[in-house]
């Protein structure tokens, strides 16, 4: 199979491409605007140029949209409107004129917005409406997965569009890591295998959020928003030490999502959650 990955030279192409060469079974094409030194073929391109967007799909069965910007530096509005953007609706428009299998698009759970909404409890799942008002690095997701629904009724290309989390580096033994893991963040690593599990699938025209997964309930919405120590308690009653330790538990988390969709679809089951991240605290 020939796969086209954007954003080859970044943090996360660079480790979807490492797990996909250790499977041996993808024939690579590699692109990103900055160099990169590697044994696949390499393109180097700007997503932003159609005349350096339109070959990179000919010829290819399927492609990972990796390639973006986030918001864990500083970008200015133009460059959200050029790679997030821009960029995206290039891509697009190649690989649907190319005739391209299936684009797995790395949108985000920022598509979706933060903030609670009525109608629609916590955790949050894929029904919930997208209405991302937070910064422009949300409003480019979703603009951009309209731009692959777009191609899919003029030109038939299949796509999906993977939500993960925040998986900016962070180091992974302090609290604000492990409580995360309730809410939006994930692990790099778990990010990196979504991403392989959405390749080998067959799944098409489907939006799926990736985090580190939790064990709530939409009866525990309005707690979560309020007294999310209860909540952890519960199904956490060893967090309680923590407590002791001096660790104050969030009386809050918002957003926090259910991994039902990729477990089901992709048979998704990430690695570092919060269960094991305390364990690991806690020394157990």
């Amino acid at each position: 199979m020939k796969v086209l990955i954007t954003g080859a030279a970044g943090v996360l192409g660079q480790a979807v491409v490492a797990r996909l060469e250790a499977e041996g079974d993808y024939d690579l094409r590699l692109t990103d605007v900055l160099p990169l030194e590697t044994a696949h073929e390499f393109v180097q391109a700007d997503l932003a140029d159609w005349e350096q967007t339109a070959p990179l799909c000919q010829g290819v069965d399927q492609v990972l949209h990796i390639a973006a910007i986030h918001p864990w530096k500083q970008y200015t509005p133009e460059q959200y409107l050029d790679c997030n953007i821009k960029g995206t609706w290039n891509l697009a428009r190649a690989a649907a004129e190319a005739k391209v299998q299936r684009v797995i698009y790395t949108s985000s759970i920022a598509a979706m917005g933060y903030a609670p909404m009525e109608g629609y409890p916590l955790p949050f799942d894929e029904s919930k409406p997208c209405t991302p008002q937070e910064d422009l690095y949300g409003l480019s997701k979703h603009v951009g997965e309209q731009f692959f629904n777009l191609f899919r009724n003029t030109h038939g290309l299949n796509s999906v569009y993977l939500r993960p989390g925040c998986f900016i580096p962070c180091d992974e033994e302090t609290p604000a890591f492990g409580f995360g893991l309730l809410g939006s963040r994930l692990s790099f690593e778990d990010v990196a295998e979504a991403h392989v599990l959405a390749l080998r699938s067959a799944v098409v025209n489907e939006a799926i959020i990736v985090t580190a997964g939790n064990p709530f309930t939409r009866e525990d919405g309005p707690a979560l928003l309020s007294d999310a120590r209860s909540v952890i308690l519960r199904y956490f009653p060893e967090a309680a030490r923590l407590e002791e330790q001096g660790v104050a538990l969030p009386q809050r988390i918002c957003p926090t999502y259910t991994i039902a969709k990729a477990r089901r679809l992709l048979g998704y089951e990430p690695k570092m959650t919060f269960a094991r991240w305390l364990r690991q605290t806690l020394g157990g």
